[in-house]
């Protein structure tokens, strides 16, 4: 995920003013985020080596999420929030089109990546698929005699970056940009309600997100 967000940088690095006007970032609680992503690697040689390869069926997602923040304190670089979240799959044609709901909470931290604003995130929750994701199947029948299940655990994780910061236009300030990792695990089939899986879904999404 580092060396993802250090493409971030260098991309807008290339429209970046010479001098960037300093900005005071807004208190907004809430936000929206928009974003499309495709299934890709497991999920930790996306967080450790940054490998977003997409997996050779190309199913893909859209999703909307909704986010409130519960715990900020001043002075501290980590908020804490709820975050509701529907996904609709895009199978391909190897079934049919089906949605899933999260529900999970989220934990930001801010700091900088060369001399730029950055937040991380990392979320944890659980999943309900109408539909066992084609791909996901796949994998945790194959590692889980043949078991899959609908509800799952759901963990998301990425960076972003405020519009603001990247490009020095002010107006931007209520907008980010970044990237994330979709994920949904039976873990290792320890839990009953997962139907004891192991495996899973990993995908990479580019997103949209509206503070308000």
């Amino acid at each position: 995920m580092y060396l993802l967000a250090k493409l971030f940088i260098l991309t807008f690095s290339v429209i970046e003013p010479e001098e960037l006007p300093v900005v005071i970032h807004n208190n907004e609680k809430n936000s929206i985020r928009l974003y499309s992503g495709y299934f890709s690697r497991p999920f930790i040689n996306i967080l450790f080596i940054g490998d977003i390869k997409a997996e050779y069926h190309h199913t893909m997602i859209r999703g909307f999420d909704y986010r409130r923040i519960i715990k900020q304190d001043n002075g501290s670089p980590f908020t804490t929030s709820l975050n509701l979240s529907i996904i609709r799959h895009l199978e391909r044609g190897f079934q049919s089109n089906h949605n899933q709901y999260n529900v999970s909470a989220v934990w930001h931290y801010r700091s900088n990546l060369y001399n730029k604003p950055i937040r991380w995130f990392f979320s944890e929750g659980i999943s309900f698929a109408e539909k066992v994701p084609y791909v996901e199947g796949l994998h945790t029948r194959r590692l889980s005699n043949e078991r899959d299940s609908k509800v799952m655990n759901y963990i998301n994780v990425g960076f972003d970056f405020r519009l603001s910061d990247l490009t020095g236009n002010e107006g931007l300030m209520n907008y980010r940009v970044g990237l994330s990792n979709s994920h949904r695990s039976g873990v290792f089939k320890k839990i009953n309600l997962f139907n004891n899986t192991k495996g899973g879904s990993n995908y990479i999404n580019l997103f949209l997100e509206i503070d308000f």
